[in-house]
Formats: structure tokens, C-alpha cells, sequence
């Protein structure tokens, strides 16, 4: 309802597009007045106050007639009087040069005029042609009329909210009426054009109404084909396709296309063609393939593709049309893009987590499958560093947290997170806590103030298990603070899930692996996980020593003050080992079970570990407040020295174990008792069927230049497997072998099946050494054999070393001098084996033609050990170098074990190592494998006077 004219303050405006003044009739007071009314008049017409005096003629209490005339300052002003309905005495005054019925009457459009309550003040004949009808408006909302004449009262309520739209909005207001026809709908087109005074506030409604029922259907095909394009969320634009100076420029864009150019830094559209936009370098480099791939569309065709914007991280789906004129001819493109980030991102996401998955359940560390997902969230969250913290003992730290941060989270004492998320989510809610700046935090939790040095900004997100237990929790920082990270926290929501399962698969794992390989009364490794360790340090070159210790009579002790006792002692012991092992740096420590003990050592460290092991036991044990010393024997075992695999390296050390407490000794090293010894005969005859059944077969030792590193060749080793006898060894088997006259035989079998294998090595520049016996040095077609192992091969002389023994070239020294100076001026290189341990002299070194020398192990073993032993073996190893050098001959050392021996001999100056340092005795293809893989290679043939430098390039 309209408010009454007594409470009505009507407003006054400048530059009004309607001069009007309504008065009460019965006192001539001012109602409301336009302020182009008082510009007409130049008079000041104030609401609430009379008119000025002389400006209406008649006396108030008067009805005033249907026209009247205002006498102002610039002259009479005639007016066309209209009552206003709902008002009593109220009167609207307009003047006739603005209402007159010769225009506003008698236009073809409907005008109405209402004013700021929705009552109308004015309609023209065009809107309501039945004059009573008309009069009886003035002064009704929409409603009230609509009750009065029975219209629907839902076009009253559309009117309101419209008219409503356009009070608050300011803007025009356009919409289309249906009425019912004879024959088709009616359309009309109505206009509602708000009026407001200079304060802001509306003074007048101005409505136009256009019959549009002639072409409707296609204006409201336009419209609606408009409001749909307009109001896509899909960017759409319509590019220039012909050439010229407006190719490739935008013809129409619609407003979700300039948001996506805002999103880019691009407030308004660009004034030019696509390719001069300013563009991040990796966004305009794809865009322009894109745009390349256009102008190669065939007339008529379509074009899909997704589009990548690496600088913004965005993937958009495209869709082009080509728009074609009547001619046929291509004029424009309609591209329409979809952003599919988030399902991208999705799709990445499930293949990432799937593949982290995989990698768990292959066995993968928890860094290798969830540290590449933390990884892709801090590429997307530029500036984070995320990471996540598994409550291991110790912590668990996997991602890219920075390293101070890494360092401190790993060393946190434990119960330390358990504690932190008790504090911080009780309820176990699982929600992310975030702190803008931890430096301007004065409070916090205990851990928060241990970050707070080391960064600005936290997030935090718990994981839980199944049941309820405290996994972890994702961790992002930023250097700076962050008061708004909403969207890290919830890419870290969205990780929680997997990062949850994938927590709890290691922590399963860890729980399930330290019950199987732990001992739980120690925790010390148990007797599994010690023969595991063994398992992989055997597949190394060095060699291995493995220890088993025994208490003795502790169960009598176990009797005599019960188990408790019996187990704090044995977690005290343990205490003290552990203790000893890192000072030893041991490579496995563990509690084999019962009151016996394991560790994992190289031979090298047997004499010191005993020492300090024998120390252990000196000091007192305490039972009940009383001392108590305990007593315990060692035993021990070497790889490859006595045993190849772990369980022979078990079954030695027990062995020993067992020795020592029979000899009462601390300590005892395995010796292997000798072999039985295979009848002469027998072996003879084995001998003669092998060489007729081939059981023989080669093995190869790897032999590395000591400065360099570089791999330069392999001796060829013997080996025989009987089907009966089973393994025999050359020392064994090479004495009947000579003795039987088989050597010859057997020696030209060497020759022809190393120089046979040598050929298949992949790198064409190692040699390949061959033992020679003195019964084929003394044979005089020995020179025509290796010729012909060599022409058959197609092995290269100089890649044939002949290793011949010192009793082999003294014997008959000169037919041995022309036999090897035959083979040395074809290329073929001499090397005398086992130096030291024969008879020969200087003079026969300097007559012989000797290239190589083989120092023999037993002068190697002691090398690098502060004993009279290991003094002795490096003056002998001096010497020779001394003499190989004045003699230009090659020095080679056998039995390398160690890499205090290999130091020891590169210091001396020796060219060449042998051993297993480097590697074992190798089959062929496990030699040619293991070369490939060397990092050291020969890449030139080796020169024939002693190497003096690097052989590699």
C-alpha cells in the first residue's frame, strides 16, 4: 500500500526527465515537486510548505479544475491536472508542453509514468485505450490494478521484482509480456527506465511497452542463443580467419573468455592479433603450435585437442569450427575452451597414486612411492615444501622438507608426535592446522616451538590407521607467511587417504620385519637377518669374516638365579656389544639365540675385535648388587678363505666355536681338515676319461692396473668337476696329472679354450694369462701349438700371456730363452709365476725374456699389518719393484684381499693387482658381465714394457 500524503515526502531532482508537482487541493501544500518543475517556474517548491504566493489563482478548500496555470518568475505555465488514486485531495500537476495529449497521448508506444512505490502517475492511450480504465489507474500499484481488473496476479509479482531490479540496480530494465491472442500469442516488450534525484534516490518510474509479436520467435532465438553464449562458463571466441591485417584477430569474445584472460594477467581484451599477446614464454609457445595447426585444417573440418599451459599449471580442452561464407570460403573460427585442470589433475593424481601403490606393494621404501607425490604437490603449490613425518623410531622424514627441518624432525625423541597430535586433536578429527607465522605465534605446542627458528608458515595434517593409531602427518612450510592456504590444505586432504595406507604399509612392514629379523629380548638382529647380511656382503669382492660367540656354563647361571636374571644379563652383554660394534664399525651384530651371539666382520679386524671382545668379559656382570664375571669362547670363519657360501661360513665359525671350548681357548680360527686322499690310480684314471669327456672347464680372475683402477686382463684357472670324484682341486689333480704325462694334453686344452673364450670378450684389449707347465715348455712343437690356438682363435698375439713357473725356465733355459723369444717377437707376453718362492737369480731374470712378474700371495698376506710379518712382506715387495723396474719388467701381486694389501702395494709401486679385492674366480659370461660393468675400462692394447701410468683415456 501506497504510505499516506501526510508521511509522503516526494523528492526533488535537477535535470528531471519529467516536470511534475503534486499538491493537497484542500491547503495548496507542496506534496513532492520535481526540480524540473522548479526550473520551469523558477520558483522554490519545498514538500511540506504552501506554494509561494500569485503562483496558483484560487483560494485553498477549492477542487481544482482539469487544467490550470502557474504563475511563475518566467510566466504562465499551463498544467494538466490529474487526481491521484489512493490519495484524497492529492493532484498531480504536469505541464502540457511535456504530457500533452498531442504526443504522449497519441504515440504508438504504451507509456506509463510511476512513481518510487510503484503507483502509477501517468498512462497514454496507446497503454489503456478505454479512458474511464485509464483514469482509474492513476494512483494503483500493479497489484492493485491487477486485483481490479482480474488479471493474473503472477505478471503483478514479475512486474514488482522487475521494477524492484531496476530501482536497485540503476540500470534499464528489459522484458517481454505474453498476452493471449485469436490466433498467436502477443508479445510485448516493456521497458522499465529508473529516475532518481541528485541524492541517489529513485523519484520516478518511466515504462515503455513495444509490440514485438512480429518477429518474436527469432528475436527470442537470438536471445536466447545470446543469454546462453553470455552466460557459458566455457571461455568462447570467435577468431579471424581471412588474411590480411585482421587475421587472427578476436571478433567477439564472451565474458568467461576475458575472465580467462584476467586469470593471465590480461585485464582487457589485446588490440591486436593472438601472437603478439603478452604471453608467458611457455603459454604462448603451445598456443602458437595451436594456432599453427589451424591454418592447416582442411574446409569444413573440426579440431579438438587439450591445451597445456605449463607457467599457469592449466589444461583446456579446445574445440574449433570453422565458419564459412555463402561462397564456401573460410571467414572465421568458433573456439570454444573448457578448463579440465581439476579432471586433469585428477587423472594424474589417480595414476600417481596407483603407481605409489605398485611400488609399495613391490617392496618399494616408502621415499620411492609417496616421496614422488609430495614432490608433484610442491611443483603445484609454488613456494611449499611438503613433506611427511611417520611416527617411526626413529621419525621417518619423506618429501622435500628442507634439510635443518629433516634433521631436526628426525631426531625427535620418541612419543614425541604421539604426544604433539594428543594436544592438538583430541578427538582425533584429522583436520589440518594451520599457522600463518610461527614467529608471531607467542603460545604453541612444544614442537611448534622448536620449528619456529626454522620456518614461517605451517600446515600440519594427522594421518591415522584403522584403528585410530598415529601414523604421521603431512607437513607443508613456506619461507614466508601465508595467511591464506586454503588450497594446500586441501591438496593435503586429498593425499590423506593414500598417504594414510601407504603409512601404514611401512610401518606393518618395519613392525613384521623387526619381529622377523630382530631378537626381541635384545634387540639385537637374530640368527635370519645375520645370514642375510652375509648372504649380500659374500656377493662383494672383499672378503668376510663371521664370528660366533658362546657363554659358557650360563645355564648354569639360568638354574641358579632364574631367567630374569639370566635375560638382564644377556640385554646388558648386548648393551656392551652393540657398544663394541660401533666402535668397530661391524657390519652386523646379532643374537643367534640362547646365550650365542653373531657378528659380521672383515678378516682384517679378527685380532682387534678378540682384544676387545676378551676386554668385555673382564669387567664384571652384576647379580643381586654383586659382581660376576662371565666366560665365553669365539670361533671364527673366512670367505673365500674356507667357505664360498653363508651356510658353510655358519657351519666353519661353529666349528671353530666348538674347538675353542675344547681347547679352552678364547678364540679359534677354522683350519679345514685335509681332504682324503684320492688314489693315484683312480685319479689317473679320472683324468684320462675327463680329457675324453670334456669335464674340464676355465675360470677367470680379474687383474687391475693398482694407480689406474683400469681392468687389463684375467688369468685363465683350471677347474675340474668328476661326475664320481665331484670337485677336485688343481693341487690335487695337476701333480698326477705331470707324473702320468697327461699335462701336454691338458695344457694345449687350456690354450686353445682360453684363446677360444678370450675372443668373445667384448673389450678386444685384455689379455688373457695361461699356466704353462715345464713339460710343454720342453716339447719342441709348443711354439706351432700356441700358433695354432692363436690362428684358430683369431686372438691377437699380444692379448696371450704365458705364465710359466721359475723351475720351468731354469730347467733347460736355453731351449726355454728360444722357445718364448720366438713367441715374444710374435707378440705373445712372458710372465713368471710365483716369483720368490723358486731358486732363480738375478742373471737368470736378466737372460730370460720375462716380461711379467707374479709376486706369489704368500708375501702379500701380511701386507699393511703392523706385525714383524707384514714389515718382512713389504721390504721383499720394495725390492722387487726395485729390481722389476731396473729389469723393465711388469710386477703383479697375487692374493689381493684387502684394500689395506692394495695400498700398501700401489705405495710400493706395484703395477698389477690379482684377487679377490677385485672379484673371484669367474665363469665367462659372468667375466664379461662383470668387465662391461667396471668402471675403469682399457680402450688401448697393452704396451709391452711396464706401464708406468694410466691405460685408460
Amino acid at each position: 500500500m501506497s504510505p499516506s500524503p501526510e508521511s509522503q515526502a516526494w523528492p526533488v531532482a535537477t535535470g528531471d526527465l519529467l516536470a511534475a508537482l503534486i499538491l493537497d487541493s484542500r491547503t495548496h501544500t507542496v506534496l513532492g515537486c520535481t526540480d524540473s518543475m522548479s526550473q520551469f517556474l523558477n520558483v522554490p517548491l519545498i514538500p511540506g510548505q504552501p506554494v509561494p504566493a500569485g503562483l496558483l489563482r484560487g483560494h485553498p478548500g477549492d477542487s481544482l479544475p482539469a487544467q490550470v496555470t502557474l504563475h511563475g518568475r518566467r510566466g504562465p505555465l499551463p498544467c494538466q491536472v490529474t487526481p491521484v488514486g489512493g490519495w484524497p485531495h492529492a493532484s498531480l500537476l504536469c505541464p502540457d508542453h511535456q504530457l500533452s495529449r498531442s504526443v504522449l497521448d497519441h504515440i504508438p508506444l504504451d507509456v506509463a509514468v510511476l512513481n518510487a512505490s510503484g503507483q502509477y502517475l501517468y498512462v497514454n492511450e496507446a497503454a489503456i485505450r478505454d479512458p474511464q480504465v485509464r483514469r482509474g489507474i492513476i494512483g494503483l500499484t500493479d497489484r492493485e490494478y491487477m486485483t481490479w481488473r482480474g488479471h493474473p496476479l503472477d505478471r503483478a509479482a514479475e512486474r514488482e521484482r522487475l521494477f524492484q531490479q531496476a530501482a536497485s540496480s540503476g540500470a534499464v530494465v528489459e522484458f517481454t509480456e505474453v498476452y493471449p491472442g485469436e490466433t498467436a500469442p502477443q508479445y510485448l516488450k516493456r521497458t522499465y527506465r529508473p529516475v532518481f534525484d541528485q541524492t541517489g534516490a529513485l523519484q520516478m518510474m518511466v515504462g515503455f511497452g513495444e509490440d514485438r509479436s512480429g518477429g518474436h520467435e527469432l528475436a527470442e532465438q537470438m536471445s536466447l542463443l545470446r543469454t546462453m553464449v553470455d552466460t557459458s562458463v566455457d571461455p568462447l571466441l570467435v577468431l579471424n580467419a581471412q588474411p590480411g591485417p585482421g587475421h587472427l584477430r578476436v571478433k567477439y569474445t564472451n565474458p568467461a573468455m576475458l575472465d580467462l584472460l584476467r586469470q593471465h594477467g590480461l585485464d582487457t581484451l589485446p588490440d591486436a592479433p593472438m601472437p603478439e599477446w603478452p604471453m608467458a614464454e611457455g603459454n604462448g609457445m603451445n598456443i602458437l603450435a595451436l594456432l599453427a595447426q589451424l591454418a592447416q585444417l582442411p574446409l569444413g573440418s573440426t579440431y579438438r585437442d587439450v591445451l597445456f599451459l605449463p607457467e599457469a599449471q592449466q589444461w583446456l580442452e579446445v574445440h574449433v569450427n570453422a565458419i564459412l561464407d555463402l561462397a564456401g570460403a573460410r571467414t572465421h573460427w568458433a573456439i570454444s575452451l573448457r578448463d579440465v585442470t581439476t579432471q586433469r589433475r585428477t587423472e594424474l593424481w589417480q595414476e600417481r597414486v596407483a603407481r605409489a601403490h605398485g611400488l609399495a606393494l613391490s617392496g618399494a621404501t616408502l621415499s620411492a612411492s609417496l616421496g614422488p607425490l609430495l614432490q608433484e604437490v610442491d611443483h603445484w603449490e609454488v613456494g611449499w615444501q611438503i613433506g611427511a613425518v611417520i611416527a617411526s623410531e626413529p621419525p621417518l622424514v619423506v618429501g622435500q622438507l628442507p634439510g635443518d627441518l629433516q634433521q631436526l624432525l628426525s631426531h625427535l625423541p620418541p612419543g614425541t608426535l604421539d604426544c604433539h597430535w594428543r594436544d592438538l586433536d583430541p578427538q582425533q578429527s584429522a583436520g589440518a592446522v594451520s599457522i600463518p607465522d610461527l614467529q608471531a605465534s607467542a603460545a604453541g605446542a612444544p614442537l611448534h616451538r622448536l620449528l619456529r627458528p626454522l620456518t614461517r608458515s605451517l600446515i600440519e595434517l594427522p594421518l591415522y590407521g584403522q584403528d585410530g593409531q598415529l601414523l604421521g602427518a603431512f607437513m607443508a612450510v613456506h619461507a614466508a607467511p601465508h595467511a591464506w592456504a586454503a588450497s594446500v590444505a586441501e591438496t593435503l586432504h586429498t593425499l590423506s587417504t593414500t598417504g594414510a595406507i601407504l603409512a601404514e604399509q611401512h610401518l606393518t612392514r618395519e613392525r613384521l620385519e623387526r619381529l622377523a629379523y630382530h631378537d626381541p629380548l635384545t634387540r639385537l638382529l637374530n640368527r635370519a637377518a645375520l645370514t642375510d647380511r652375509a648372504v649380500t656382503a659374500l656377493r662383494q669382492p672383499s672378503a668376510l669374516a663371521l664370528g660366533l660367540m658362546d657363554l659358557n656354563r650360563f645355564r648354569f647361571l639360568n638354574d641358579g638365579f632364574g631367567h630374569p636374571v639370566g635375560d638382564q644379563l644377556l640385554r646388558e652383554l648386548a648393551r656392551r656389544l652393540r657398544a663394541l660394534a660401533d666402535r668397530h664399525a661391524l657390519l652386523a651384530l646379532a643374537r643367534m639365540g640362547g646365550d650365542e651371539f653373531g657378528l659380521l666382520a672383515r678378516p682384517e679386524q679378527i685380532e682387534r675385535i678378540t682384544a676387545d671382545l676378551q676386554a668385555v668379559f673382564e669387567q664384571p656382570f652384576e647379580v643381586h648388587g654383586a659382581p660376576l664375571l662371565l666366560e665365553a669362547s669365539m670361533g671364527w670363519s673366512v670367505a673365500p678363505g674356507t667357505a664360498q657360501d653363508a651356510p658353510t661360513l655358519l657351519q666353519q665359525a661353529d666349528a671353530a666355536l666348538y674347538e675353542a671350548k675344547r681347547s679352552q681357548r678364547f678364540s679359534q680360527r677354522y683350519t679345514p681338515a685335509p681332504p682324503a686322499p684320492i688314489p693315484t690310480v683312480t685319479m689317473e684314471s679320472a683324468l684320462r676319461e675327463s680329457l675324453r669327456d670334456h669335464h674340464f672347464r676355465l675360470v677367470y680372475q680379474p687383474q687391475v692396473h693398482l694407480s689406474s683402477g683400469v681392468l687389463v686382463g684375467a688369468e685363465a684357472l683350471l677347474r675340474w668337476t668328476h661326475p664320481a670324484l665331484g670337485p677336485v682341486m688343481p693341487d690335487q689333480f695337476i701333480p698326477v696329472a705331470e707324473l702320468a704325462g697327461l699335462m701336454p694334453r691338458l695344457g694345449e686344452w687350456v690354450m686353445h679354450a682360453a684363446c677360444q673364450e678370450a675372443a668373445r670378450w667384448s673389450n678386444t684389449h685384455l689379455t688373457v694369462s695361461v699356466n704353462v707347465s715345464s713339460r710343454q715348455l720342453s716339447d719342441s712343437a709348443f711354439s706351432d701349438r700356441v700358433r695354432q690356438a692363436l690362428s684358430s682363435s683369431a686372438l691377437h698375439p699380444q692379448r696371450l700371456v704365458l705364465e710359466v713357473t721359475e723351475s720351468g725356465l731354469i730347467d733347460n733355459p736355453t731351449r726355454v730363452r728360444e722357445v718364448l723369444q720366438d713367441l715374444r717377437t710374435l707378440g705373445v707376453r712372458v710372465s713368471m709365476d710365483d716369483f720368490g718362492t723358486g731358486y732363480s737369480s738375478l742373471f737368470t731374470l736378466r737372460s730370460l725374456p720375462v716380461d711379467e712378474l707374479k709376486i706369489d700371495r704368500a708375501f702379500v698376506r701380511d701386507l699393511g699389518q703392523d706385525t714383524q710379518a707384514g714389515r718382512e712382506s713389504h721390504a721383499i715387495v720394495c725390492a722387487s719393484v726395485l729390481m722389476a723396474r731396473a729389469l723393465h719388467i711388469e710386477l703383479l701381486a697375487e692374493g689381493v684381499e684387502t684394500a689395506g694389501q692394495a695400498d700398501a702395494l700401489r705405495e710400493a709401486g706395484c703395477d698389477l693387482g690379482q684377487g679377490w679385492l677385485y672379484a673371484r674366480a669367474l665363469e665367462p659370461a659372468e667375466f664379461d658381465r662383470f668387465e662391461q660393468g667396471w668402471p675403469a675400462r682399457l680402450i688401448a692394447p697393452r704396451a709391452g714394457a711396464p706401464v708406468s701410468g694410466s691405460l685408460s683415456g
